[in-house]
C-alpha cells in the first residue's frame, strides 16, 4: 500500500506515492483554488488526472493521502467536500490542508519556524513553542502580498508608464515591458484583461529583478523596497526562517533577503523537506501541531 502526497497549485498539481522504498512521482496542471466557484470540484478534477499518471500498482490500494492545496484555510466547506470526494475516489483516509501547511511541514516537521513563501504573492507561517500556528500577510494582491512577484512586476510596470509620460526616470524596464506587451498605451487592458491579473502583473517580475541585478537604478530601487517589505513581515514572525518561492529563491532577490536577515540577527534555515514531504508527514501523523488546520475524511 502507498502513502500518497499531493502539492495542489494555481499553476501545478504535483502527486507523489511511497510504497516502502518505491517512489513514483507525476505532475499535472493546477487550478485558481479551492475558494473559486466550484473550487473542489476543480481541485478533484486536477488530483485525479495527476493521479491518473502514476503508476497503476502505486496508485491503488492506498494507506492514506495528504493534500495541500491553495485556497483550503479561506475555504474550509470546500476543503472537506474535497476530502470526501478524494478519499471516496481512492478509498482510503485523506486529509486536507492548504498549501502554506504542508510547505511548513515539509520545511520543519512540527518543530517552531517560520516558512517565508515568496512566488506570485507573499505570505509567512509560524509555527510557534507553544504549537501555535499563525499567519503573517498572505492578504491577496490588492490587500497584502508585500514584495511578491506581483507587486515586483506592477511597480515595474507603472516606472515604465511613469517614464513613458515624463514622470519617471528612463529606465531598461521599458524595453522589457515593451517585449511582452506593446504598446505601451494597451498595459492596462493587457492586465485587466485576463482571469489572473496578479499572475498577468507578476509575468513583469522576471524582467525587473534581470534589470536589479544589471544595475537600473528603477529596478534596484523596486527589488529594494520589496526586500524592505518582507524583512518587515519576518520581523512580525518568528525564527528560524526557511525562505521558500520563485521570488525568494531569485539570486538577486534572495541574496539580498538573506544578507538582510542575518544583519538582523535573524536565523536562515534550509527547509528539511518540500509542500509533498510535509503532505506526506501531514497524511502519516494525524495528531501534529498542524490539525487544526487539516480537514480528514475517511
Amino acid at each position: 500500500m502507498s502513502i500518497v502526497a499531493v502539492d495542489l497549485g494555481k499553476t501545478g498539481c504535483r502527486v507523489r506515492a511511497t510504497s516502502g522504498t518505491t517512489v513514483s512521482s507525476a505532475a499535472g496542471a493546477g487550478v485558481p483554488g479551492l475558494a473559486d466557484s466550484e473550487g473542489d470540484i476543480r481541485a478533484f478534477a486536477a488530483i485525479v488526472a495527476a493521479l491518473g499518471d502514476l503508476p497503476e500498482a502505486m496508485r491503488s490500494p492506498v494507506a492514506s493521502m495528504g493534500v495541500g492545496a491553495a485556497g483550503a484555510e479561506a475555504a474550509p466547506a470546500a476543503a472537506l467536500a474535497l476530502a470526501e470526494r478524494v478519499s471516496a475516489h481512492v478509498e482510503a483516509p485523506v486529509a486536507v490542508t492548504s498549501d502554506a501547511v504542508t510547505a511548513h511541514a515539509g520545511a520543519f516537521e512540527g518543530t517552531p519556524g517560520t516558512i517565508v513563501i515568496v512566488g506570485t504573492g507573499t505570505v509567512l507561517l509560524t509555527l510557534d513553542e507553544a504549537g501555535r500556528l499563525s499567519q503573517v500577510d498572505g492578504w491577496g494582491p490588492w490587500l497584502g502580498d508585500e514584495g511578491s512577484g506581483r507587486a515586483i512586476g506592477q511597480e515595474g510596470l507603472r516606472a515604465v508608464l511613469a517614464a513613458h509620460d515624463g514622470r519617471g526616470p528612463e529606465t531598461a524596464l521599458t524595453d522589457a515591458a515593451l517585449e511582452l506587451h506593446s504598446p505601451l498605451s494597451t498595459l492596462p487592458r493587457w492586465v485587466a484583461d485576463t482571469a489572473a491579473p496578479a499572475r498577468q502583473l507578476a509575468r513583469f517580475a522576471p524582467a525587473v529583478l534581470e534589470a536589479a541585478a544589471s544595475g537600473d537604478a528603477v529596478a534596484r530601487d523596486i527589488v529594494e523596497r520589496g526586500v524592505e517589505a518582507v524583512v518587515q513581515a519576518c520581523a512580525a514572525a518568528s525564527g528560524p526562517y526557511c525562505l521558500m518561492g520563485g521570488i525568494a529563491g531569485s539570486g538577486v532577490f534572495g541574496d539580498a533577503l538573506r544578507a538582510r536577515l542575518r544583519e538582523r540577527g535573524l536565523e536562515v534555515a534550509e527547509p528539511r523537506g518540500d509542500a509533498l514531504a510535509g503532505a506526506e508527514y501531514i497524511a502519516r501523523t494525524p495528531g501534529s501541531p498542524y490539525e487544526g488546520s487539516v480537514v480528514r475524511h475517511g
